[in-house]
């Protein structure tokens, strides 16, 4: 357990690194796409220095990082929205998610959806492409915080599309890190 809260602790420090305004962050993940990719810039997964992906049983080969810098340089869009569902609402910005799958040119029809908590979830990118979900980095102007939202979130458009209406909040993740393409 030990081992785990470090790894933990250690994974944290460098997303923290990732959303700073330095440097750094052109090249610090924030996310990590692998699987089904076609392009790619990092290696393996190195389990020393990438604790939590491995406590996690994540098998990421070549992959491609993700910088808050390249997030920010994608179309951004606003999704006006409640969550969790029956809430207020919030205004949530980012680019969408099918602009940030592409950056790995990806050839699957599935993306595993993975948060800093170890929550996944299975989304067909059929889905995706159909619906203007984004990868939220900011709520109602702010960028979202490690130990909120943060420091990216799936958000669905479920007030502006008629087909997302009734939907829940499973596919609603936050604290996303990696995104696994099938």
């Amino acid at each position: 357990m030990r081992r785990f809260v470090a790894g933990l602790v250690v994974s944290m420090v460098g997303l923290f690194a990732a959303c700073s305004s330095e440097p750094a962050a052109e090249t610090g993940a924030l996310l990590t796409l692998y699987g089904d990719i076609q392009e790619s810039n990092r290696g393996p997964l190195d389990p020393l220095t990438e604790p939590l992906f491995n406590s996690f049983g994540l098998e990421v080969g070549e992959g491609f990082a993700v910088s808050a810098a390249q997030l920010a340089r994608l179309p951004q869009h606003i999704v006006r929205t409640d969550f969790p569902a029956g809430s207020e609402m919030r205004e949530f910005r980012g680019p969408l998610l099918r602009d940030v799958i592409a950056l790995g040119v990806p050839s699957g029809e599935l993306a595993v959806v993975t948060a800093l908590d170890g929550y996944q979830r299975e989304i067909a990118l059929g889905r995706i492409q159909a619906h203007d979900v984004i990868l939220a980095t900011q709520m109602n102007g702010e960028p979202l915080p490690m130990g909120g939202f943060g420091p990216a979130m799936l958000v669905w458009p479920r007030q502006s599309d008629p087909a997302l209406a009734d939907m829940s909040d499973d596919d609603w993740l936050w604290g996303v890190i990696a995104i696994e393409l099938r």
